[in-house]
């Protein structure tokens, strides 16, 4: 974004500088990205999030966000899979969200999301956002 700007007040005309539409980067309530997506939004970018799940944190002996206490208590609250609110989650803060699966159970229960993306409640995305105060210095 930087760039574009110093093109554009510098009178660059070639090729024409243009702010991106979409910016694709990991996010999860660990790792929240919160200060690019305050630039995206600021700037009209959509944020499109990957290994929203936290499969990104692989040196660990489990995943720390699917693992969460909070995670499996929204789930179970909300009869969802811990996947499903995660999703809903990251949904419901303004990202895209690109979820992965081979499995024919998976692909059907987060099929779910495209009927009724946005259950969680204020309480339970606050509580969601508790994750990434957990984990300071320790990923």
């Amino acid at each position: 974004i930087q760039f574009v700007k110093e093109r554009i007040e510098a009178g660059e005309t070639y090729p024409p500088p243009r702010i991106p539409d979409v910016l694709q980067a990991y996010a999860d309530p660990i790792n929240t990205a919160s200060q690019l997506r305050q630039i995206c939004s600021d700037y009209g970018i959509e944020f499109v999030s990957y290994s929203t799940l936290g499969t990104q944190h692989r040196s660990r002996t489990e995943n720390p966000v699917l693992s969460s206490a909070v995670v499996n208590r929204l789930a179970e609250k909300h009869q969802r899979s811990g996947a499903e609110v995660v999703l809903s989650w990251a949904l419901q803060n303004d990202m895209s969200v690109i979820p992965r699966s081979s499995k024919k159970e998976h692909i059907a229960e987060l099929a779910r999301l495209l009927i009724d993306p946005t259950f969680l409640d204020p309480d339970d995305l606050e509580a969601m956002d508790t994750l990434s105060a957990d984990y300071v210095g320790e990923l």
